[in-house]
């Protein structure tokens, strides 16, 4: 691993903690915005994973996408793809009205969906922190 990667590594890094502490104050009531919150701390983390490996081009926001170009690295990563249906809904639908039927996302999302995302995010965060202290 290179300096430049590390350096990378702790900007993803630092930015999905961020988006982490902004999603939980805003979950008791910014459903939506706390849901996408999570999504995106967990997809950083991961994308921290990535370029700390020594990815030069990391593409895509898809929790399930990127856990699929950390699995070459390391085939445990198959577990969070698991979690990617469930975290990659709040990547749209939480700020667009056109992903919804009615309503418009500040309107659908609860304190449920939050609760479930911050949860998700959680095991995420936790299985990418284990990953990243054995490089």
């Amino acid at each position: 691993m290179n300096d430049k990667n590390m350096k990378e590594h702790l900007r993803w890094l630092e930015q999905s903690k961020y988006d982490f502490n902004l999603a939980k104050k805003l979950m008791s009531t910014e459903f939506s915005i706390s849901c996408f919150l999570f999504q995106q701390s967990a997809e950083k983390i991961i994308v921290s994973y990535l370029v700390l490996k020594g990815s030069d081009k990391v593409w895509g926001s898809s929790i399930s996408d990127l856990a699929e170009d950390c699995i070459p690295m390391d085939p445990t990563f198959d577990f969070l793809k698991s979690y990617g249906p469930i975290l990659d809904k709040y990547l749209y639908s939480t700020r667009y009205p056109t992903y919804s039927i009615s309503g418009s996302p500040f309107q659908i999302f609860t304190k449920e969906d939050a609760d479930k995302a911050k949860e998700i995010c959680e095991e995420v965060i936790k299985f990418c922190k284990e990953k990243l202290k054995e490089i």
